[in-house]
Formats: structure tokens, C-alpha cells, sequence
């Protein structure tokens, strides 16, 4: 009898043991996506925009193709900045800062550009409403862009 009581209290115990386990967080919205890339909506003969953002890296990285920092610039360049990026509570906006960056200049291989030397950079991109912001100096310049993601 006694190791009948024994078996029933073990199998009881075990049986809300898991039932414990099995409960889970009640969330109602999935957690947003770790990594991923957004495109902007480009117009002819403006710079265009790609934000690859990995938030479990130290650096995501914004691209940016056909683009001057200053008149003085003869050409437009198309660029990598890699700069620490964080996403706030809701997972949708995420927020690119730093100062004192080395862009590379996409050509071929990526070349490091000292020379273009980003300072100052903020950046706010909105999956939400599908909107993005960036500011930054280099080269002598300040560039300061707005507009919406695919």
C-alpha cells in the first residue's frame, strides 16, 4: 500500500512539474526579427539607402549609394558606415549612433576611406511606419537625409 501512495504522489508530482514547465509567456505581438534588411525608396539621382541591421553584432552597417558630402566632393560615392545599432522596446525603431567612424568606399573590394572620416552619425530607422532619418559630418560637409523604406 505503501508503495502504491508512493507511485501516486510521484506520478502527481511529476504531472505538475511539467504542467508548471509548459506554461509560457502570453505575448500577444512575436518578437520583431533580430536581423534584417530594409531598403529605401530611391528617386532618380538621389542617393539611395540600404540599413543592414544585426542587433546581436557590436556594428550594423548602412550603405549608401550615389552620394556627396560636400560640394567640394567632384563625384558621388557609394559608401559602408558600420556603427553600433540599437532597437528600442517595441523591436520597430532602431537607432544607429556614433562619431569618429571610417566609412568604406564600395568599389571593388571595400576600401577604408579615413580621409571621409564620419563624425556625429545618427540614424533612426522606423519599421513601423516604414520611415528612416541620418545625419552625419565628413569630409568637410554635413549630410542630413529623410525618407521612406520599402
Amino acid at each position: 500500500m505503501k508503495k502504491l501512495f508512493s507511485v501516486l504522489f510521484l506520478a502527481l508530482t511529476l504531472s505538475m512539474g511539467v504542467s508548471l514547465v509548459s506554461c509560457g509567456d502570453d505575448k500577444d505581438e512575436p518578437d520583431a526579427p533580430k536581423t534584417q534588411s530594409l531598403e529605401s525608396v530611391e528617386s532618380e539621382n538621389e542617393a539611395h539607402f540600404v540599413f543592414d541591421i544585426d542587433v546581436n553584432k557590436d556594428s550594423s552597417s548602412i550603405f549608401i549609394y550615389n552620394v556627396k558630402f560636400s560640394e567640394r566632393m567632384p563625384v558621388t560615392v557609394n559608401i559602408r558606415i558600420d556603427a553600433p545599432c540599437k532597437a528600442d522596446k517595441t523591436g520597430k525603431i532602431f537607432t544607429f549612433a556614433g562619431t569618429d567612424i571610417i566609412p568604406y568606399l564600395l568599389s571593388g573590394t571595400p576600401k577604408p576611406m579615413p580621409s571621409y572620416l564620419v563624425t556625429n552619425l545618427t540614424s533612426t530607422v522606423n519599421t513601423d511606419n516604414k520611415s528612416f532619418s541620418i545625419s552625419f559630418d565628413a569630409n568637410g560637409g554635413h549630410y542630413e537625409k529623410a525618407g521612406k523604406l520599402k
